[in-house]
């Protein structure tokens, strides 16, 4: 516990930087008998860590073809140049790009093609567009497991129970289209604050009855030159968009559940770091063009590869396989289990805040990683479904829409922006609260049916013994 504190403390403040906590337990554990120096630093590169680096690595060789930008500036030309579809037009190519690459880089990315369609919009939209990819970004990273960090931690914890339903697919069939009903309010709530219908006499509404077809004009005329500054799809382009729906294939059909997986016909253990780690490998292979130069190099990779939350994740596994040595997971579950008598929805509802006002001010690896593996004690206590409760508690840990801190995106966007930071936090309160309780009934509606919610299943029983005596055991 005063390890958890300690880092927690650390992570919340940030008296280190962020990645630098995370190596709290390399020096602690040692010392205070939890584990050995040997022991611990095996959770610093786990199966979901290479996960990560592998999913990392194929981003990296979108953005190095260009590929993110073309795809952007498609999606933008497609759906219109009025205020209201312009808005939507950045939110979907930065979501979407945020479920595949890291939502630092989608917003980056977006960053550039905003300033100068805002020379269009006018300066009363800037706020508007700006918060709207910060959130996008956010929103977007809950669609696959490789999106955001906390999915990863997600799956490393319920991986660890035998048979659990939780793949790559099912996330997918899961998340995804949550993820658009999330953008979807997102940019409602956003047209509800800036671009309102319903006020009379409001200046905005004015000046945006008033927006000219000319000014419309130019935006398409704007984002069709952007466009076709990029030139017709280069050999490198379709070589990299090819390896990544390979890779999105051999993901999506691994081990689906309602057919054979090609994971089940060979030995156990394969996950989906190893198509991960196959199509990166395969990258530093082919070549991008004439010239001999290949699809990915590793001086790139070494530039450009987020090393920091790698570290970050395996010390959120460290420190989570402490807190199980030393049974404060079962201390932690037996303390909240007391809200046992709660019914299962409000008790949902209440963690599901928690989270995200944590989320809000600490790092949304590191309050995944402080709190699922107690989430998971408790349902075992409480004999619910884990992924009742971990499920909408990972995907909270995302909907962090209300400070700077918050996340990466809300930073880069504060930042480009200029707003204040009550600017951020009027926008975001209502709508960290609406897509919370979006999420819990999404779990508790769509949940059931896929991964049958309502039973306690054999995969969650605790092994050979019950908690009670484990937890007698460890003292």
């Amino acid at each position: 516990m005063y390890v958890l504190v300690l880092m927690g403390i650390c992570w919340l403040l940030e008296l280190l930087p962020i990645p630098a906590t995370a190596l709290i337990p390399i020096i602690a554990f040692p010392p205070l008998g939890i584990m050995t120096t040997a022991q611990t630093s095996m959770y610093y590169m786990k199966s979901s860590c290479m996960l990560f680096i592998g999913g990392l690595m194929v981003a990296i060789a979108i953005e190095n073809s260009n590929l993110h930008r073309r795809v952007g500036l498609r999606v933008l030309l497609m759906v219109g140049s009025s205020p209201r579809l312009v808005l939507l037009g950045f939110m979907i190519p930065t979501a979407i790009l945020s479920m595949w690459i890291s939502n630092t880089a989608s917003t980056a990315m977006m960053i550039p093609i905003l300033e100068a369609v805002l020379v269009e919009l006018g300066a009363h939209h800037r706020n508007m567009m700006m918060l709207a990819i910060a959130f996008a970004a956010n929103v977007g990273g809950t669609g696959t497991l490789i999106g955001t960090p906390p999915n990863l931690v997600f799956f490393e914890f319920i991986g660890k129970l035998k048979g659990q339903p939780i793949t790559f697919g099912s996330w997918m069939v899961f998340c995804a289209p949550l993820m658009f009903v999330n953008l979807l309010i997102a940019w409602l709530w956003l047209q509800l604050l800036f671009l309102p219908i319903c006020r009379k006499n409001n200046k905005v509404k004015d000046e945006l009855e008033n927006i000219s077809e000319k000014g419309e004009t130019d935006i398409k005329t704007l984002l069709t030159s952007r466009y076709k500054d990029l030139g017709s799809m280069s050999r490198h382009e379709y070589s990299v968009l090819g390896l990544f729906l390979l890779l999105v294939v051999l993901w999506l059909t691994r081990s689906p559940g309602f057919m054979t997986g090609w994971a089940d016909l060979l030995p156990p253990g394969v996950t989906d770091a190893t198509p991960a780690i196959l199509i990166s490998l395969i990258m530093f292979a082919v070549p991008a063009g004439a010239g001999g130069e290949t699809l990915l190099n590793w001086k790139l990779v070494q530039e450009k590869l987020a090393w920091g939350v790698i570290v970050l994740l395996g010390g959120g596994f460290a420190l989570a396989e402490g807190a199980e040595r030393s049974c404060l997971n079962i201390w932690a579950g037996e303390q909240l289990a007391k809200l046992g008598g709660l019914p299962p929805q409000v008790l949902r509802i209440i963690l599901s805040l928690l989270v995200s006002l944590i989320t809000q001010v600490a790092s949304n690896a590191a309050t995944a990683s402080m709190l699922l593996p107690v989430l998971l004690q408790l349902s075992q206590q409480l004999h619910l479904n884990p992924l009742y409760l971990m499920l909408p508690a990972t995907l909270t840990t995302s909907l962090a829409f209300m400070l700077p801190v918050s996340t990466a995106p809300n930073a880069i966007v504060f930042a480009a922006s200029g707003m204040r930071t009550v600017d951020m936090l009027k926008a975001g309160v209502g709508l960290t609260f609406i897509t919370v309780f979006v999420t819990v009934g999404w779990t508790a509606s769509v949940g059931i049916p896929i991964f049958s919610l309502d039973d306690f299943p054999d995969w969650a029983i605790p092994n050979n013994q019950s908690l009670a005596s484990n937890f007698r055991k460890c003292l």
